[in-house]
């Protein structure tokens, strides 16, 4: 049996019956609709409606009603071969033998025909024999919620009318009519989905023809981590991914361990040890963090791989008497952890629209500084010709000298002049009023290209990879070599003292026999 083929049956709590009952059975709305199957009217589900609603409102409880229940039944691709109507019925009968409410089940595909399903809408209450109708032993109120309230004034507006939706039941009339029995506590335990997994499991395992396709339900003290289910637009869609590779892989690697020679315990020993008590310790420390949830997973995976390729490694060698394997040479184990799968990048972000940007602004304020600098230059040349100007004016017999100057400081005015009308003419020629609009827009530009720029930096980066871990386990063959020398060192030892005391005791006993 395939190990990773885990039966998976979700369970929804319904808080619109009607509306969901006519959404999964209605061809209009559902591309690929096989078959439906109904042990009840459809009068039936406006019934179960109202009863849960009102006795709801009765119980004053906070939140939503629920009005029915669902469950999601995946199956094995294969099926899609049996007769439609016959393979629903064959599994909602199974639903029916244990209990005894009413459902509506349609069998369905999704639309990349990927994923075949059945949708199985139950009631939580199984229907009465007898209708059960109270009579009212005197005028009953209702507010607008439909609540029993004690007296009149509690449901009249101000004039002393009835206020909208409330409702008066006079004596003798029925006041509530109950077509089902109450909710079976059953439904809400976590026993019920467990054993309607084991039920659908062992009726789909009836029907597969092919051994590989057939399931089992995951067992949650086991070796093996079940894999998340993927919503309809879920905003968490590559997180779960990611997780759900790690899962896998992690299964993957309990299959090759056990298949090399571990033993489940020893599994189960290094999950515990590498999965659930670091999940544990980080969820007291800080909480629910995906990000380290996937560290752990990444680790444990790399740890199990490793001790998959220890067992290979270790697989022929002698064993001491408690079966630990004798290690003539230090291993160095490969334990690096498992890296998560490469990330679509899609095409690289261009910049090129971007740079040309810069780059014409640049022009610009290039045009604009140079021009300011010969205006600067030209108000240095006024200067000093007013300072040489203001010497001539000091002397005799200079007139024509200082005419000469005067002459020079209004052309250099003139001059002037033309270059800062230059100057305010540069931005206008390109859509801006002044210096300031150009800056601002050579900012704005360079803040666009630089968020371009790193857009680029992270596509060119290349995907990281974890850092290889290594385990090294020293040789233990040499150990045991030293200690069975050292062994045979004292018994050397003990014999050689041995033969002294022997040999001192026989010359004793040779002087006393010469005496």
């Amino acid at each position: 049996m395939n190990r990773r083929n885990h039966s998976f049956v979700m369970e929804s709590k319904l808080h619109d019956v009607k509306g969901r009952v006519d959404y999964i059975s209605s061809p209009k709305r559902q591309e690929n609709l096989y078959a439906v199957f109904s042990n009840v009217e459809d009068r039936y589900w406006d019934l179960l409606a109202e009863q849960n609603q009102r006795d709801f409102a009765k119980s004053g409880t906070e939140g939503t009603c629920i009005e029915a229940r669902e469950l999601i039944i995946m199956l094995p691709q294969s099926l899609i071969d049996y007769d439609y109507e016959i393979l629903l019925k064959y599994m909602t009968s199974k639903f029916l033998e244990k209990y005894d409410v009413g459902c509506c089940a349609a069998l369905h595909h999704n639309k990349s025909k990927t994923n075949l399903h059945i949708h199985l809408i139950f009631s939580e209450r199984e229907i009465r024999q007898k209708v059960e109708r109270k009579i009212a032993s005197r005028n009953m109120f209702y507010n607008e919620s439909g609540k029993h309230v004690r007296t009149k004034k509690e449901i009249l507006d101000e004039n002393g009318n009835l206020r909208p939706g409330c409702k008066i039941i006079k004596k003798g009339e029925v006041y509530e009519t109950n077509f089902f029995q109450p909710k079976k506590e059953e439904f809400k335990s976590n026993a019920f989905l467990e054993n309607i997994k084991q039920v659908m499991t062992d009726a789909i395992n009836e029907i597969v023809k092919d051994e590989n396709e057939k399931m089992q339900v995951f067992q949650k003290g086991g070796p093996y981590l079940a894999t998340k289910k993927i919503g309809k637009n879920n905003p968490k869609e590559a997180e779960i991914r990611a997780d759900n590779y790690l899962r896998q892989e992690w299964n993957r690697n309990v299959d090759r361990a056990l298949l090399t020679g571990a033993s489940e315990v020893e599994v189960m020993m290094a999950k515990q040890s590498q999965i659930d008590e670091p999940v544990a310790e980080s969820l007291r420390e800080h909480g629910q963090d995906p990000k380290l949830f996937t560290g752990i997973l990444q680790k444990a995976v790399g740890y199990l791989r490793g001790f998959a390729e220890f067992l290979r490694e270790t697989k022929y060698c002698d064993r001491d008497p408690d079966g630990n394997p004798l290690i003539d040479h230090d291993m160095r184990i490969d334990i690096t952890p498992e890296p998560l799968p490469a990330k679509p990048k899609g095409e690289r972000p261009s910049s090129e629209k971007q740079e040309a940007e810069v780059m014409r602004l640049q022009q610009i304020l290039n045009k604009m500084k140079k021009q300011e600098q010969k205006i600067y230059a030209i108000e240095k040349a006024i200067v000093k010709l007013e300072k040489d100007l203001k010497e001539v004016k000091k002397k005799w017999f200079h007139r024509k000298e200082q005419k000469e100057l005067e002459g020079k400081i209004e052309a250099k005015n003139v001059q002037l002049e033309k270059a800062k009308a230059t100057l305010d003419l540069i931005p206008a020629q390109h859509g801006y009023q002044n210096t300031l609009e150009v800056t601002k827009a050579m900012k704005l530009a360079k803040a666009e290209l630089k968020k371009v720029q790193q857009a680029q930096k992270v596509w060119d980066a290349l995907e990281q990879k974890p850092e290889k871990m290594y385990l090294r386990i020293p040789a233990n063959v040499q150990n045991m070599e030293k200690q069975e020398r050292q062994k045979r060192s004292i018994h050397e030892r003990l014999e050689e003292k041995k033969q002294i005391v022997e040999q001192q005791t026989k010359k004793k006993q040779r002087s006393g026999m010469e005496l």
